[in-house]
This record gives C-alpha cells, structure tokens and sequence, in this order.
C-alpha cells in the first residue's frame, strides 16, 4: 500500500480499464438532453440535441455538438449542483410517447479528432434497472431496427 488509497501493481488495473456492473451495447438514436434543476422544478436553458451511441441498464454514452447550453456547462453545472439533473427525453415518433430518463452526468470529452469536433458525455441514470422508464426504453429499442441483430431483445430479455 502507498498512501491512504490501494496499491496496484502496473499493468494489473490501471487507468482506462474499464469496470462496468453491466454490458454495453451500440445504438444509434436522437434524444435530446434538457438541464432541470429539481429543488426549484425549473428548466434551466435550451434543449440540446444527442445521439444515444451506447447504453446499459445502468446509463448511456452520447453524442452532444456542445457540452454547454445557454449559461450552463452539462458536466461541471451537475456536478458543483447536486439539485442539477439532465433529463434525457425520447421520443416515439411513430407512437407519439415521449419518455424521460433523470441522468447525472459522469465524464465528458471532446472529441476533437473528428470532423464536427463533438462532444461524448457518459451518463449515469438516477432511477434503478428495474424502473419502468428504463423497461420502455429498452422495449422501444428492441423494436428499432438492429446495429447487430437481436443483441437488445437478449439483454433485456424481451424476446
């Protein structure tokens, strides 16, 4: 041990190695992402437009053109503010439904490599797996078409 915190040989367990409690899986789908602070029920600034890359039962990775929205950085205004939550909405086009997802945000990068110089925001969601929001989400995305087929339909066992 070093310090106060665990000591771990290299190359064991280092930075960049991921530790999931459950699998992610690709998708590809337009959500849009809007900053509420709960304590005072308000809206804080403009929607802004994502797409949903990958999720689990446990959050999702997006897409995001900025990481701020009128006054507000995504990451660091949820972060300094625990009253501050970004609700995830999708919608239904088809069924007309409109589903909302509370998020807190858990890391963001820019992705400067790429052409339109985006963001990726990874976000955590504040209500369990087994909430039915999360069980609509994962029915509606079964039902879209499949990046690799049936792989949604397994996870979430709705086949």
């Amino acid at each position: 041990m070093h310090g106060m915190g665990a000591w771990f040989p290299l190359g064991r367990i280092g930075m960049g190695q991921e530790h999931r409690r459950a699998r992610r899986f690709n998708v590809s789908m337009a959500v849009t992402l809007i900053l509420r602070d709960t304590k005072n029920r308000l809206i804080l600034a403009d929607p802004l437009p994502g797409t949903l890359l990958d999720i689990s039962l446990y959050g999702a990775r997006l897409s995001v053109p900025h990481i701020r929205t009128g006054r507000y950085h995504l990451f660091y205004a949820c972060n300094d503010d625990s009253a501050k939550v970004i609700h995830l909405e999708v919608i239904d086009k088809h069924g007309g439904d409109r589903l909302v997802l509370p998020a807190h945000p858990v890391w963001f990068d820019h992705v400067l490599s790429s052409p339109s110089k985006h963001f990726e925001l990874g976000l955590e969601f504040l209500i369990p797996p087994e909430d039915p929001n999360i069980t609509k989400l994962h029915a509606f995305l079964a039902g879209q078409p499949p990046l690799a087929g049936g792989w949604l339909k397994r996870l979430f066992r709705l086949a």
